[in-house]
């Protein structure tokens, strides 16, 4: 299909989860003068790295912001997420924790799906693909071909 590829980060992906249940955490060594008031624990509102419910968390968020934005989830495979227009495919975008994959006919569709995603959290645009998950990635648009390595 000779799609264009992109590629898209999310900054601080694992703090943009709210948490559904209280979960309290001790006051750093050395902040607790500072920020602790006394207190021994603060309650969490938002998911930190390394918590269990992070990723589950940031998942959710994503999801509900994928869907505000028009994509449905796929079926076979819940990291992807497709848009839909009079029963064609106008994106496509694949996500492993905090990386998206853009696949896409035109540019001016992944460029609007990139200032629309960057309404709702930080993201660090990196244009066309050229690695992603450790694999070199590259376009040969004439001949229609795909080489990874």
């Amino acid at each position: 299909m000779n799609l264009e590829l992109h590629q898209v980060d999310i900054v601080g992906a694992y703090l943009q989860g709210d948490l559904d249940e209280e979960i309290y955490m001790k006051v750093p060594d050395g902040l607790a003068e500072k920020y602790g008031n006394g207190q021994k624990f603060w309650r969490l509102r938002k998911a930190l790295y390394g918590l269990k419910q992070a990723s589950r968390q940031w998942k959710k968020h994503l999801h509900q912001v994928m869907t505000k934005l028009d994509f449905t989830r796929a079926m076979a495979d819940n990291c992807l997420y497709i848009l839909w227009e009079h029963g064609k495919i106008v994106l496509m975008v694949l996500i492993y924790v905090d990386d998206m994959a853009v696949a896409g006919k035109e540019i001016p569709g992944i460029i609007l799906f990139k200032q629309n995603l960057s309404k709702n959290f930080e993201i660090t645009d990196l244009g066309e693909m050229k690695f992603i998950l450790g694999i070199q990635i590259t376009r040969n648009h004439p001949n229609y071909l795909l080489y990874l390595n």
